[in-house]
C-alpha cells in the first residue's frame, strides 16, 4: 500500500505502542472502499464515504492472525469486492484499512492511482492489502 497513514491513525498507533491504550482497536481490521474524491492527512473514518448498491457492498474483515509480517511490511491475501445486485452508487477512488473498535480509525488509506472506477453490476475490484511502516 503506497498510501498514507492519516493523523488519526498516527495518534492511534502512538497511543497503542507507547501508552498501551487500544480502546478503538477492536478485534480484526476492516478493508473498505471509498468514494471521497480526495484524501489527506486529516481524513478520518467518520468522514470516509463508502459505496452503496442493492445491499451487496460490505467491508471485508481482515482476521488478525492471517496477516504476514516481514520486517516493516504487513501483508494480507488478495480480497475481491464484487458488485452483485446492482451498480455501486458512486465511483470508487481507493481503499482503506480501519480499526473495528467503538470509534473506527483509519490505519492506512490509498487513492488508487488508476481510479476512479465506476463499478457496475458483476464488476470486481481486487485489493491485496499491504502496510509498510517506514
Amino acid at each position: 500500500m503506497a498510501g498514507i497513514l492519516p493523523n488519526e491513525g498516527e495518534t492511534f498507533i502512538a497511543n497503542m505502542v507507547v501508552k498501551n491504550v487500544a480502546t478503538d482497536r477492536g478485534t480484526n481490521l476492516q478493508l473498505v472502499l471509498f468514494t471521497n474524491s480526495s484524501i489527506g492527512e486529516t481524513i478520518t473514518a467518520a468522514t470516509l464515504t463508502q459505496p452503496t448498491n442493492a445491499g451487496a457492498y460490505a467491508a471485508k474483515t481482515l482476521i488478525d492472525g492471517s496477516w504476514t509480517v516481514t520486517n516493516d511490511t504487513a501483508s494480507y491475501a488478495k480480497q475481491t469486492f464484487t458488485a452483485t445486485g446492482g451498480n455501486y452508487s458512486n465511483p470508487v477512488y481507493g481503499y482503506a484499512i480501519l480499526t473495528t473498535g467503538t470509534t473506527p480509525r483509519i490505519l492506512a488509506i490509498e487513492a488508487d492511482p488508476n481510479g476512479p472506477y465506476t463499478i457496475l453490476e458483476n464488476d470486481t475490484y481486487d485489493i491485496t492489502p499491504v502496510i509498510t511502516v517506514s
